[in-house]
């Protein structure tokens, strides 16, 4: 079964993988020389543990599948120094997937990098949960503080932080009929900006949410809103293999 190697994640993630995702054939890493041995360690590490599983992220920044792989890439040093291997294929946004020397995964433009899950099963996890959502209405994208947010819909859905999901970058909260997902933008820009997805099963369910904020939004706290519509779709075929 696709995962089964990974015991460190949860029966959800494990239940994604064995329904969503696929194991492919991957080329063997070519590692330069020059690079460090405990750089080399993670790159082989992280291709023996993922390389070959393909996944679908069904909402947020990285919605799309994703090959996880290092492949013949080579290593680089980012701005700060860090050392950075890339990690996964997308199938749409135009950046690079990449995990640091510590196993942080991030993005990357040119040569810095933007940290956004503590590992790559931070990545898997959270992607199980939007898989979980299929079928649930996004309800609301707003841009700013999180917390605005939570504070707003307290006592409405008895949101709880999926801490098995979440890092310092991006996290899950789950309640009653509304999920809420945080995540930075590709770029970081505006310094320290986070999308705020939320999502919720039912009309009444998004009636209470949209009242929540609303009524927040008139004494002043300023969360630049967009419309959305639509339901989180199960995922389209997978473009690799």
């Amino acid at each position: 079964m696709i995962g089964s190697d990974l015991p460190d994640l949860t029966p959800g993630a494990h239940h994604f993988l064995a329904t969503w995702g696929k194991r492919l054939v991957r080329p063997v890493a070519v590692i330069p020389s020059y690079v460090p041995d405990h750089v080399r360690d993670a790159i082989v590490s992280h291709e023996q543990e993922f390389g070959g599983i393909a996944f679908p992220v069904l909402g947020g920044e990285l919605e799309g599948w994703l090959e996880c792989g290092v492949k013949s890439r080579k290593p680089w040093r980012s701005g700060a120094g860090e050392w950075v291997f890339h990690f996964a294929d997308p199938q749409f946004v135009q950046c690079a997937l990449v995990c640091r020397a510590d196993g942080c995964f991030g993005v990357s433009w040119s040569e810095e990098f933007l940290p956004w899950h503590a590992d790559a099963r931070g990545l898997i996890e959270a992607s199980a949960l939007w898989a979980d959502l299929i079928g649930w209405r996004k309800s609301t994208l707003r841009d700013g503080d999180p917390n605005e947010v939570l504070n707003a819909l307290d006592g409405v859905g008895s949101l709880v932080k999926a801490e098995y999901a979440s890092s310092r970058e991006t996290s899950w909260w789950l309640g009653d009929g509304v999920a809420l997902y945080v995540e930075p933008y590709l770029t970081h820009l505006p310094e320290g900006a986070t999308r705020v997805h939320v999502m919720t099963s039912d009309p009444e369910a998004h009636q209470r949410v949209m009242r929540a904020l609303e009524a927040v939004r008139k004494p002043g706290v300023d969360l630049m809103a967009w419309p959305v519509e639509g339901c989180v779709l199960a995922p389209e075929e997978c473009p690799f293999g």
